[in-house]
C-alpha cells in the first residue's frame, strides 16, 4: 500500500477534501502513537501540504466536535508551524514516558534561542506551569538548551485565555512564559511567506521571545520590516500565455505560480515548498530554489526580460550546495532553470542599483530567435542560457 505522502503526490484533489480524521483514519493502522507508522506518516504529509492546508487541520481539530486522537494531530501540526516559521523542530511525547521529559516540542531558532514548546487544545486551562518550568530546568540539566536563552511558549486552543494570562502574570514563571493562540501562530505562517527578506523572518521569531512591551520599538521594528518588504516584492504586472488561458490580472498570479513551480519540481523530481514571497525548497532544505517572472517586453527584434535579484535572495541560495535560480519569460512554457553556481559569477557583469539604502542586480535576458542570453550591459554581450530552458 502507497505511504500517505505517495497518495498525497499522485493524487491530491482526492485527498484535499477529506477531512484530517479520515486522513488519519485510512493512515497505517490509523492509531497514532510516539514513532509509529501511523505518526511518521502523517508528519511527513504535513511538511509537504501547503500552509492553508495546515490552517484547515487546525481548525478541524479545535472544532466544536473534536475527533478522538486531535490533540496529538493538533501537536504535530503546531511543531510543522513552527518548522514552517524557520525553527529547527525537535518533536516531543504524544504521551507520558516514566524517566522521559514530557515537551511537545522544541523550537530552536537560528540565534541559538529555543522555545519548550507545550501544546493545549481545550479550554480547560487549569493547570500547573510548574509542570512545565520543570521540563524546561530538565532539558537545561541535560544541556539540550540554555537558561539564558530559553523559555517556554504555550500554543492555546483558543483565544479566550484572560485567566491563564493572570494565572502566568501572577506566577514565578512570568517572565519565561508566553501564550500565543493556534490560529495566531497559523496567521504568522501564512504571513512569513509573503517575505522574501529573512531579516523580516527572523523578527517574526523575536517576537515569540518573552519581553517587556512597556516601550514598544521592537514591534513597530517587525510591522514596518514586513510593510516595506512587501512593497518592494510587490507582485508584477503579468501578461502571459498558457496552453488555455491569458493570464493579464494580479489576481491570476498565484495560480500561475504554482503551475510553474509544480513544472521545475517535476523537472528536479521533489516536492518544493514554499517558503517564502518567492522561494522554495524540499523539506530538508537541500535543494532551494528562488522563483521570479518578468512580463514580455518588446525591443525591435528582440524580447526583453527584466527581473530584480537582491541581497536577501543571494544570501537564501548560498546556504545549500543545490540551489537554483528560475526565471520565468512571459509564459509557464518558458522558464530558464539555472544552477545558482552557474548565475552567482555572472552577477558582476550586471547593473547595480541603490535603493532606501538595499543594493538590487538588474537581471536581463534577451530572446532572440530561440536562443536566450542572461546580458552583460557592461560588456554589451550575454550569456548563452538556452541551454537551461525548461
Amino acid at each position: 500500500m502507497a505511504s500517505l505522502l505517495q497518495a498525497w503526490l499522485q493524487q491530491k484533489d482526492f485527498l484535499r477534501d477529506k477531512s484530517i480524521s479520515q486522513i488519519v483514519a485510512v493512515t497505517s493502522d490509523g492509531i497514532i502513537k510516539d514513532a509509529n507508522a501511523t505518526s511518521t506518516q502523517l508528519r511527513e504529509f504535513f511538511s509537504h501540504i501547503k500552509a492553508e492546508q495546515i490552517g484547515k487541520y487546525v481548525d478541524e481539530c479545535l472544532s466544536s466536535k473534536p475527533f478522538e486522537q486531535s490533540g496529538f494531530v493538533l501537536q504535530d501540526l503546531v511543531n510543522q508551524a513552527g518548522s514552517r516559521l524557520g525553527f529547527d523542530v525537535e518533536y516531543g511525547l504524544y504521551r507520558g514516558i516514566q524517566g522521559k521529559i514530557g515537551f511537545d516540542g522544541i523550537w530552536r531558532a537560528r540565534d541559538a534561542y529555543a522555545f519548550v514548546v507545550e501544546v493545549k487544545s481545550n479550554d480547560n486551562y487549569n493547570f500547573s506551569l510548574d509542570i512545565h518550568a520543570n521540563y524546561r530546568k530538565r532539558l537545561i540539566q541535560e544541556g539540550k538548551i540554555t537558561e539564558a536563552a530559553s523559555s517556554i511558549l504555550l500554543v492555546v486552543g483558543n483565544d479566550k485565555t484572560g485567566a491563564l494570562e493572570a494565572q502566568t502574570r501572577g506566577s514565578r514563571h512570568a517572565w519565561d512564559v508566553r501564550i500565543i493562540s493556534a490560529a495566531s501562530l497559523v496567521k504568522l505562517m501564512k504571513l512569513k511567506e509573503d517575505f522574501s527578506d529573512q531579516k523580516t523572518v527572523l523578527q517574526i521569531q523575536e517576537i515569540l521571545k518573552p519581553h517587556e512591551y512597556t516601550r514598544v520599538d521592537r514591534l513597530v521594528e517587525v510591522l514596518f520590516s514586513a510593510s516595506e518588504d512587501i512593497q518592494e516584492d510587490n507582485v508584477p504586472e503579468i501578461s502571459v500565455i498558457s496552453d488555455t488561458k491569458t493570464f493579464k490580472s494580479k489576481t491570476d498570479y498565484p495560480s500561475y505560480v504554482e503551475q510553474c513551480v509544480n513544472k521545475i519540481a517535476t523537472k528536479l523530481k521533489q516536492p518544493l515548498i514554499k517558503q517564502g514571497r518567492c522561494s522554495y525548497s524540499t523539506v530538508d532544505k537541500k535543494t532551494k530554489l528562488l522563483f521570479v517572472i518578468s512580463k514580455e517586453y518588446n525591443k525591435g527584434n528582440v524580447l526583453r526580460y527584466w527581473y530584480t535579484f537582491r541581497p536577501s535572495h543571494k544570501e537564501y541560495l548560498q546556504d545549500s550546495d543545490a540551489s537554483y535560480i528560475a526565471f520565468s519569460c512571459g509564459s509557464h512554457g518558458s522558464i530558464i532553470l539555472i544552477p545558482y553556481n552557474v548565475f552567482e559569477p555572472q552577477l558582476k557583469h550586471m547593473k547595480t542599483t541603490v535603493a532606501k539604502g538595499q543594493l538590487y542586480w538588474h537581471v536581463e535576458i534577451f530572446k532572440k530567435a530561440k536562443k536566450y542570453l542572461l546580458m552583460h550591459p557592461s560588456e554589451k554581450t550575454g550569456y548563452d542560457v538556452t541551454s537551461y530552458l525548461l
